[in-house]
This record gives C-alpha cells, structure tokens and sequence, in this order.
C-alpha cells in the first residue's frame, strides 16, 4: 500500500501522524510511505530520520495521491483539491463539528477514519492520551490567563501560606477531567466535578476518597450553583462522533467572577458554551465576554507536538499495520475496535452523530462491506 505521511497546515498544529519508527515498520512490512517534506520538524523529527528508514521525501501533492493518508487533523479547505474516489483519511477528525469537510469527503466519495472514536470495551483507546494531555494543560492555561496581565482575576491559583488557593471546576467525569482534577490537586486547589452517569461518580469517589475534591450530579441546578465559584471552568463534555449540546448557558456565564477563566475541552466537536461561537486559535486563543476570559483552542495538544506526537503514533500503528496488511475491509472485521473509528466509507456516512449534524443520510456500514 501506499501511504501518505501529511504536514497539517492547521494552524498552531505542529503534530504529525506517524514517527520514524513507525514508519520503519510500515516499510518493513512492505509499504511504500512518501512523507511530505517537513512535516515532522514541528514534532522533533526532521526529514533526514524518515529517509533513514525508507520513506520517501515529497512535495504535498504527492504525498496526498496514495492510498492512505495520514494526518493529525481533519483536512482544510486548501487540501479538497487532492480528495480521491476510494482514498483513505485517517486523523482526528471531528466531522461531526464540520459540514464543509463532511460534504468534501462524500461528494469525493473518500473513506474517513476518525481515530478520535475508535472504541474498544468503552475506552476510546486513541483519544485517551490527547484527553490526557488536553485536560492537564487546562489547568496550567487557567492559571496563566488568571493573571492580572491577561486579563484574569488576579489570583495565584495555588495559593500560598495563608491564602486560600483557587478553585476548579470540571464539568464531566471521562479521562479530561481526571487528568484536569489530577492537575488541579496537585497544585492544591479546590476541586469539584460535575458527571451525570451514577456509576462514574461512584468510581470518581472511590478514586478522589480523601482528597480536596468533590463529585457533584451534574443537574442544571448544581451546574448553576458551581460555576458561580469558579476561578477556572473546564468542560470536558465528549459525545463520540457527534456534537454535543450547548449545556453551558449564557445566562450561566453571566454569574461568574470578573476575570475567571473557561477552558472549553469540547470545543474539537462544537463546544458546550453557549458563549463561545466558534473556535479560537494557539495565535489568537482568548477572548473575554460578559468579563469572562474563554478559550477555545480545538487543538490543544498541538502545542507540546513532540509528547503528543509519540503517544498519537503509538496508538495509531497496529491499525495502519492492520489495513496495509489485510485491506480496509477485512481489517475492519479482524481489526478490534476499528470499525468504530469509520466515519465515512466511500462517501458514504457511517457514524449517526455525522449524518445527524450534517444533514446527510446515516448507512450502516456492515451492509456497505457486504454490498
């Protein structure tokens, strides 16, 4: 197979799909990999070390007209031009928060691979180390723009000797908000989660037992009553391949402190803040309503390229090694928890959430293969 390694021209995103290792493991199995010219530099990984392994070294147009591309990213509007019928995407990809992308990809009747929902036993396995790295840089953004020169209230959100730290409140209780809850505590603030589903409350109890931490029902009384006493908000609300709802009212922001921070994890497949109509950028990543500073960055890990790099291409590997070695389809069935991660399959939508959000008819993909 031929497989193309992209540089996302996304802005901020210095990530790339596959490492030199991983690449040498294609080659090995006998795949031909053309990686676009530069785009591992971003991550740590000049071009020279994909040469050394066997890639191939092209311009962006040949990188793109293979079988299998690989990115980070969901596709900007700048790379429609190189969709193909039966070309295969895999990245991050969160069609279901872009109608544009979605009508490029049917219209080429491409196949879309969203690693973001690959699924196994109820673990998005991919996702979880960019959660990861998400949810702990929430807390170290919400510290940063709580400083009076940005904007912020003026807090040192740890506190000192004698002053009180600030607090920090998650809204859902999925691997984000722990790694946010985790970051929180260990710079000694307050800490309350709001989740919804009984059972994760109960694990997030018996984990958190003992410690500055407390997990609240997520009702919107409660969200009401805790976002009041936020220095730092942070949403984490995540629905595989679909948007989630608005659940952050305006109303709700309204009632914060002047000078308070939100951080909205979510905003990769739309966001839940009300106040936040679209995403904001690592070059320009704030903006302040109703006194209240809102960032809405929807690639966060993009900024620390080289850890998010490695933990995205050990994840992504046994897949792509899958589907060069056995063809998508067959991979699909051998493959365990691929088939969660097919958004689209030859322009066709195969995740409700997508068809749902973009207007389009929703096919299931087990009687696409079988067609």
């Amino acid at each position: 197979m031929n497989i193309g390694v992209i540089k996302d021209p996304k802005q901020g995103e210095s990530r790339v799909g596959m490492t030199p290792e991983n690449v040498n493991r294609l080659v090995q199995s006998g795949n031909k990999v053309f990686v676009e010219k530069n785009a591992g530099l971003g991550s740590g990984f000049p071009d020279n070390l994909y040469e050394e392994v066997g890639a191939m070294i092209v311009d962006t147009k040949d990188a793109w007209n293979v079988d299998l591309v690989v990115k980070v990213k969901e596709p900007m509007k700048e790379e429609f031009k190189y969709f193909k019928e039966d070309l295969i995407i895999w990245g991050f990809l969160h069609l279901a928060a872009s109608k544009e992308v979605v009508e490029a990809m049917v219209n080429a009747k491409v196949t879309a691979i969203s690693g973001e929902n690959i699924s196994i036993d109820g673990v998005l396995e991919l996702l979880k180390p960019m959660s990861a790295i998400a949810g702990r840089r929430a807390v170290n953004l919400g510290q940063y723009y709580l400083e009076k020169e940005h904007g912020g209230e003026g807090i040192l959100l740890p506190g000192i000797d004698g002053i009180d730290p600030g607090v920090v409140v998650i809204l859902g209780g999925g691997n984000a908000a722990e790694n946010s809850a985790d970051m929180a505590l260990g710079i000694n603030c307050k800490v309350y989660i709001l989740e919804l589903n009984e059972q994760r409350i109960e694990y997030l109890e018996n984990r958190y037992k003992g410690k500055n931490i407390e997990i609240i029902s997520s009702t919107t009384e409660n969200l009401e009553k805790y976002i009041q006493v936020a220095d730092v908000f942070i949403s984490t609300i995540l629905i595989p391949g679909a948007k989630p709802p608005k659940i952050v009212k305006e109303y709700m922001v309204k009632t914060m402190k002047p000078g308070s921070v939100i951080v909205d994890i979510a905003i990769d497949q739309g966001g839940t803040v009300e106040t936040i109509e679209s995403p904001t950028s690592h070059q320009d990543p704030i903006f302040e309503k109703h006194g209240v500073i809102h960032y809405a960055v929807p690639n966060m890990p993009g900024a620390t390229p080289r850890t998010s790099t490695i933990a995205l291409a050990q994840g992504n590997i046994s897949y792509l090694l899958g589907i060069s070695e056995n063809g998508l389809e067959d991979a699909i069935t051998s493959v365990k928890g691929l088939a969660s991660g097919i958004s689209i399959y030859k322009g066709h939508i195969t995740q409700q959430g997508i068809a749902d959000s973009s207007g389009y008819s929703y096919y299931e993909l087990e009687a696409l293969i079988n067609e």
